[in-house]
């Protein structure tokens, strides 16, 4: 019987590896700043990750008012610094697979709000 072992601590599974993973994304244009990375769609910055494992998004207004309960039940999203903007901690494979499906959701939803 294998045993498997449990590591403390922060996983591997932060804003580096969720950044490597947008960056083949071909609706997302990677963007170096003198604060950290950020990423573009359709000429908006939708994505800021200037730390090891927070990183914030443009959900919109409006998204966020849609989906605030559930948001707050998270617990991994609070406010970001910007209206409409929300921010991620990204500790684990669970959240970053979160954050890449909200990702896709900011996508869709800042086409439609232009």
């Amino acid at each position: 019987m294998a045993v498997r072992a449990h590591t403390f601590g922060r996983s591997t599974d932060g804003v580096a590896n969720v950044a490597a993973q947008l960056i083949c994304w071909p609706a997302l244009a990677l963007k170096r700043t003198r604060r950290g990375l950020g990423f573009r769609a359709s000429g908006r910055e939708i994505v800021r990750m200037r730390g090891d494992h927070t990183a914030e998004l443009l959900l919109t207004t409006p998204m966020i008012n849609r989906w605030a309960r559930v948001l707050t039940d998270c617990h991994r999203v609070t406010p970001g610094t910007d209206a409409g903007w929300v921010t991620m901690t990204i500790d684990s494979r669970a959240d970053a697979e979160l954050f890449l499906s909200l990702v896709s959701v900011a996508i869709k939803v800042n086409q439609t709000s232009r």
